[in-house]
């Protein structure tokens, strides 16, 4: 009887020796296929355009390797897995990105050189040589960035372009100022210092305040341009409209990561959404949902309280914060309407 004991002990022994080695052989064969993903994502830079996505498959990978010293293969596995999906949509991200950011930089680029070809054959020419110069410099490193696939230099020096090109009306005017007074010296012979200084001051007074005046309109249709375009890529991230899919609630919907991250904000959801709402347990696919962002903290206390999470009421750190929102305003000075300033040069 006690023969028989010890067999079975060997047999059962042997037998999960065995599947344990064949996890262990699964689970190192998902790693290395999500090692090789990984490499993938780099090669396409998705450190640059995808950096999150790309951070966050390396830290799966890692807790995969973590899992596998350990000998929890089966978690090790999963974590793999999941590792190697992340990787697969750095990718695709740092892809849709990089086509992005070329066709920034290509619009910017190409209406910087409209700008400077203008400028380059008007005043600005004989009164502010030294700027265009720089601008004409900025440019073409663009291009050569662009044409070496190097798409967020190049959007850098488009950016660096523009601001440059913003500046021109007021050079220009500087070295009307400049030029002015070099020509009231010769003239100093035959006029007063007195005439001399008070029709110069009068004068540059005027050119000065009419400097600034086309210098403000520029510098506004360039923060109106990088306001809309910041709008934009909250909009990106943090979508204002939300589609339901099927089997969603509007708790699936407040926990998703680009809604609230939380759960228990669904009641700013169906606040928002009265008119199409009667139940807040029901909702259905297809429908087009409105997310709320320009929120206070309180409202989101007060959510919380009627939701049922558990007290204080604070939401998680990582949660949707209004703070995100009010960064990403689009704001614009009264003194000059946005119809007035969009018909100026626009850095975009």
């Amino acid at each position: 009887m006690e023969r028989n004991f010890f067999v079975i002990f060997f047999i059962w022994l042997f037998v999960s020796s065995c599947s344990m080695a064949h996890y262990r052989e699964v689970s190192l064969r998902e790693i290395k296929e999500a090692e090789i993903m990984l490499l993938k994502a780099h090669k396409n830079e998705a450190p640059v355009y995808a950096s999150e996505t790309y951070l966050e498959s390396q830290l799966t990978l890692r807790k995969a390797k973590a899992m596998m010293n350990a000998e929890k293969y089966r978690n090790a596995k999963s974590l793999a897995q999941q590792a190697k999906e992340i990787g697969e949509q750095a990718t695709e991200k740092s892809q849709e990105e990089r086509m992005r950011v070329k066709a920034r930089a290509e619009r910017l680029l190409f209406r910087g050189e409209e700008i400077w070809s203008r400028y380059e054959k008007g005043d600005e020419k004989e009164y502010a040589p030294g700027v265009l110069i720089e601008i004409k410099k900025l440019l073409d490193d663009g291009r050569r960035f662009l044409d070496g696939k190097r798409y967020m230099d190049a959007l850098d020096a488009a950016k660096k372009s523009h601001q440059k090109l913003a500046t021109v009306p007021e050079d220009v005017e500087k070295g009307k100022v400049f030029m002015l007074d070099e020509e009231k010296k010769r003239r100093m012979g035959r006029k007063t210092g007195e005439e001399i200084i008070q029709s110069a001051q009068v004068k540059a007074s005027q050119i000065i305040e009419d400097a600034r005046k086309k210098a403000q309109k520029i510098l506004l249709a360039a923060q109106v341009s990088a306001a809309q375009a910041r709008l934009e890529e909250f909009e990106r991230i943090y979508p204002t409209i939300y589609k339901v899919k099927k089997g969603e609630t509007i708790i699936d919907i407040a926990r998703r990561r680009d809604i609230f991250n939380d759960q228990f904000m669904w009641p700013l959801i169906y606040k928002a959404n009265r008119d199409q709402i009667r139940d807040p347990k029901i909702v259905f696919p297809g429908q087009v949902l409105t997310i709320p962002r320009d929120i206070a903290f309180e409202d989101i206390i007060e959510a919380r309280k009627q939701a049922k999470a558990p007290p204080p009421y604070i939401p998680p750190y990582d949660a949707y914060n209004p703070e995100f929102y009010r960064r990403y305003l689009l704001i614009v000075p009264e003194s000059i309407g946005a119809e007035e300033a969009g018909s100026n040069t626009s850095p975009d």
